[in-house]
């Protein structure tokens, strides 16, 4: 007698455990999921700033590059000097 009432009470329970579990597992996916997609936009922010930096970084190479070359291209003041 007594398993014919508590039997019905705990599959009850069960399910209902059972519904307020998954309920939390939907919410965490729903929760990672916005973080992805906070993670994505940070990363594609930095791809960005990383792909200006690059390119400031390669026009700042051509430029110390034309300065080097000019530079190298003047006669040496010290050598005149020296000899004299």
């Amino acid at each position: 007698m007594d398993n014919i009432i508590m039997q019905p009470i705990v599959q009850y329970g069960f399910l209902g455990f059972s519904a307020v579990l998954l309920g939390i597992v939907v919410w965490l996916i729903r929760r990672l999921l916005e973080l992805l997609d906070a993670n994505n936009r940070i990363i594609a922010a930095n791809t960005d700033a990383i792909r200006d930096l690059t390119n400031m970084t390669s026009d700042l190479l051509k430029l110390n590059r034309s300065l080097h070359d000019k530079i190298i291209s003047r006669p040496c003041i010290a050598a005149r000097e020296q000899s004299e």
